[in-house]
């Protein structure tokens, strides 16, 4: 009877355990060292500049060369040049008097965004440049000209000297790495929750309100009738928008109107979704309904390890004419991996959508595509140069060894990503 008894004491303490660690979710915060070019190294939680925390959070920047444009001959390059509308920096540009192959013929800077969790390596080559290393080694020059992940400071909260800043030009590297198990944060809980946005759709994950509040123990802002009202996330249940204000309800089950800010009138900067299975989705003001704020959710929160090794993106483009060309593809003569980002709008609603989790795009018309996502979401965007005419086109790659084909985008049916 005792072992029996002992045996269930056990089984017990293993689900109890089981269902502990099942509860916890993946550290979704930016982990690694930093080395100073004195040799001085830090480790712990990062925040790049004042902004990013996040593994899923978008390094910004420029690609600072186009290695695909040497695989147009002249007359492609030529074609190109004439579908650009009158004033382009392409036009009035001697052909004949430069190499095709020099970056200046790109027609517009291709800009890079990429999510942290995808960086192994980043390196401060100059006041404005960086060299980015991926996890498959792959080496980006990036430039940082108007862009804020180039050239600012990087901040370290180190467990033993507390949370400082590292100027960019006392940067070495920046190493990244997954976090130790069961390490602390350092700079907050995260808000988790789920939006909805009417028409525009349903989205969760890690949320920054007004475009700025991230932590549970940050402030939501606002006055009723009896005053000024300052409420911590992390006793919010829900807010939902009504008139010019907010209904708040409370975890325990209280409930405001509240007016008078911008976290809660038309002045608030809209509400960013880092949704897993979608990307980066920032939803207007307009389009907001409500906010439910939840518990965390395992699948909710990317860790560093949850974003795998790069292969590069390949798939089928189907052309207007019924052909059919399979392979790598370098889209809009640009995007050659999983983790690069495809930047659309649905109205007021803006995407920034890994490739990773694209499952075919169908141009519409000069300006929409739709977008189909590996989660059955469907999307009709438009608003920048991946969806619209804009798209420089596709180059596909057959084989190591085959002459890569070039689809203008103006002939593409559609295309399949495997």
């Amino acid at each position: 009877m005792r072992s029996i008894v002992l045996f269930l004491g056990i089984g017990i303490g293993l689900l109890i355990i089981l269902s502990q660690a099942k509860a916890q979710t993946a550290n979704p915060f930016m982990y690694g060292e930093v080395e100073t070019i004195s040799g001085d190294v830090y480790k712990g939680p990062i925040r790049w500049g004042s902004d990013e925390v996040y593994w899923a959070e978008l390094f910004n920047a420029t690609k600072t060369s186009n290695d695909f444009l040497k695989f147009l001959s002249k007359r492609q390059v030529e074609q190109l040049n004439q579908e650009e509308s009158e004033g382009s920096s392409w036009l009035g540009i001697d052909l004949g008097a430069l190499s095709i192959w020099e970056d200046r013929f790109s027609r517009t800077s291709h800009q890079l965004d990429i999510q942290f969790g995808d960086i192994k390596i980043v390196e401060p080559s100059g006041r404005s440049k960086a060299r980015l290393t991926l996890k498959n080694g792959v080496i980006i020059e990036a430039g940082g000209s108007g862009y804020e992940d180039v050239g600012g400071s990087v901040v370290i909260y180190d467990f033993e000297l507390g949370e400082f800043a590292v100027r960019w030009d006392r940067i070495k590297h920046v190493r990244f790495t997954s976090a130790p198990a069961n390490s602390k944060n350092g700079f907050g809980e995260p808000i988790y929750g789920t939006v909805n946005a009417g028409r525009k759709g349903t989205f969760k994950g890690i949320i920054r309100w007004d475009s700025d509040e991230r932590f549970l123990d940050e402030i939501l802002n606002g006055e009723d009738r009896d005053g000024k009202k300052d409420i911590p996330f992390r006793s919010i249940k829900s807010i939902t928008k009504k008139g010019n204000g907010v209904d708040v309800v409370l975890n325990s089950g209280r409930e405001f109107y509240l007016t008078g800010s911008n976290d809660v009138n038309r002045e608030n900067r809209g509400v960013v979704i880092f949704d897993p299975e979608i990307g980066r989705v920032v939803v207007p003001w307009r389009d907001f309904f409500d906010l439910e704020i939840t518990q965390p959710k395992q699948e909710w929160a990317l860790a560093y390890d949850d974003f795998s090794r790069p292969s590069g993106i390949s798939g089928t483009v189907i052309t207007i004419d019924g052909e059919e060309h399979t392979g790598l593809l370098a889209y809009d003569l640009d995007e050659a991996w999983e983790f690069e980002i495809l930047d659309g709008n649905d109205d007021d609603v803006t995407y920034q959508i890994p490739f990773r989790h694209i499952k075919n795009i169908i141009p519409k018309n000069y300006n929409y595509s739709s977008v189909i996502l590996r989660n059955g979401t469907n999307l009709l965007l438009g608003g920048g140069r991946d969806v619209s005419e804009d798209n420089d086109g596709i180059l596909v790659f057959p084989s190591k060894d085959a002459k890569p084909i070039y689809v203008r985008w103006s002939k593409i049916d559609q295309v399949i990503f495997d």
